[in-house]
This record gives C-alpha cells, structure tokens and sequence, in this order.
C-alpha cells in the first residue's frame, strides 16, 4: 500500500511496514520507570542528541539523577539545561569515549564526586557505511569506531561496574545493533564493533549476575543524525529515537538480557544453519544505499 505523503516526505505506507517490524514498541508504564530510576544515578552516554538526549529525558523526568556523558560540552549542556527548566536533575561531563585515560577518569569523576551509578546506559555510538575497499588504507576508521563502540564503553565500565558490585546492585543497558547479528555489506566496521560488544557484555553478564542485571537492546535502523549521510535511509522504514528510548526504558524495568526486534532471533538462526541464505538480498539493499 502506497499511502499518503507525510510532512517529512515519507509515505503512510512506511509507517505500517514500520509498526510491523517492531519499530514502535509499547513503552513500559511511567510508574515502573519511576521505581527503578526516580531518586537514582543514571549515568548516559552520548547523551548529546538522538537516542542519549531521548533517555535522558525520560529517565530525568522519572526523578532520575541523570550524568550526562558526550564529546560536546556545549552539546550536552542545552540538553541539561531544558532538563533542570523542566524541574529535573542533570549533570555534564564532556569525554570522549576514543580517549581511554580521560574516559577513566571520567568514571572516578562519578563515583567520587556523584556517587556510584544506579543505572548505565552504554549509548554512545559511531557508524560507518564503507567497502573493504574503500577502508584499506584507512586504519583510523576501524579504530575509530571500534574506539567508541567498545573500547571506550568498556574502559568506563571496567571502572563503574566493580563500584556497583560492591554495593549490590544496578543495572546496565548496553544499546547494540542487529548488525551485531545480521552483518551487511558496507557495514563490516560497524557491524564487528557492535557483534564484539555483544560478546563483551554477555560474557560480563555472567559474572556480575545476580547483583547487576545486563541487558542489551539491538535496536534496527533508528532515524537519527548519524543515518544523515547515507541519503537512501530518508524514506526507509526506521525507529525514531523516542521510540528506541521506550525499549531502554524497558531493559531497566524488566532486566531481560536481550531486547531485539521480534524478527532477529530468526534471521539468526537462519545464517547459522545456512550462511549465505541472506547475501542476494543484503546485497541488493548495499546497491540501493549506494544509488541513494
């Protein structure tokens, strides 16, 4: 069904196909999210905009204590800002997750001079739509984005979890990709750094339950700044930030390990028994982003 244009240009038609794929989950009830946050640290990085600033929000106006962590001061000030206009909390601390010694740092800062986090949402994120051939002489842009998509996370983590250990609770919510587990042409850096940090997250699960729930949401393709570049996303099918803040919400109500779209598990299944079964289309929707 091809629908009526919508204000941003996008057919009515995208809208469906996007509520049945799962883009627009049920947000968990405002009293839940309050018992879990309200009165809490909660600790957001790449809080600056899109997803980051959506959480924050939210979780501020749950009475949650909310540390907000970016690159940009100036960025994550104006999110603080219309946080305290509205009544609420929040706290600023410029990083970048690519600097390990400063992202340290940056957690002691927390539990020294804020206290040691309730809640953890591993947020901030970098992608990179590019060929093998087109990276090969460009080193940085694996570790780049390996940098803030894992090393960095892991580096403030390494800090902030054996804090909340030692208490006996929190919770973490890592926000991953279903490029961790569908990986796509174009996509082999984003999609390793993400599928590395599933394997990190799930293994640190396992040694930190029952005193600190884990959980990781593979979130689809989410209409955020950082799809800006790729020109042929404007009128796909997408998440819109809010709508992926209501599922992080609902990893720290429930603590379920994994909160994925309803048609992951089985494309997963699918490629471990039949590896190539999905190329012909992964292949053909490369060619498409490349058209844009």
């Amino acid at each position: 069904m091809k629908g009526e244009a919508r204000p941003d240009g996008r057919g009515a038609g995208v809208n469906i196909v996007e509520r049945m794929l799962g883009m627009r989950p049920r947000p968990p009830r405002g009293a839940a999210v309050r018992r879990e946050v309200s009165g809490r640290i909660v600790v957001i990085t790449g809080a600056s905009r899109g997803i980051g600033a959506e959480c924050a929000r939210r979780f501020a106006a749950a009475g949650a204590r909310v540390v907000l962590m970016a690159r940009s001061a100036d960025a994550l000030d104006a999110v603080a800002a219309a946080i305290r206009a509205r009544g609420g909390e929040a706290i600023t601390i410029a990083v970048d997750l690519r600097e390990i010694d400063a992202v340290e740092a940056a957690a002691r800062r927390v539990i020294d001079g804020i206290g040691i986090p309730d809640v953890i949402i591993s947020n901030a994120g970098h992608s990179i739509h590019r060929t093998l051939d087109e990276y090969a002489d460009r080193a940085h842009d694996m570790t780049r984005v390996h940098g803030v998509n894992l090393h960095g996370p892991a580096a403030l983590l390494r800090v902030l979890i054996p804090a909340m250990k030692s208490r006996g609770a929190g919770a973490v919510v890592a926000v991953s990709s279903v490029s961790a587990v569908v990986p796509a042409a174009g996509w082999s850096v984003y999609g390793s750094s993400k599928a590395a940090a599933d394997a990190w997250f799930l293994a640190i699960a396992q040694e930190v339950t029952p005193e600190i729930a884990v959980s990781i949401v593979r979130l689809p393709l989410v209409r955020t700044k950082m799809i800006r570049a790729t020109t042929a996303y404007e009128r796909a099918a997408a998440m819109r930030p809010v709508d992926a803040a209501a599922l992080i919400a609902r990893a720290v109500v429930t603590g379920r390990r994994v909160l994925q779209p309803w048609w992951l598990p089985g494309a997963g299944a699918l490629l471990a028994l039949w590896p190539t079964a999905l190329e012909r289309t992964l292949r053909a929707q490369e060619r498409r982003t490349r058209r844009g």
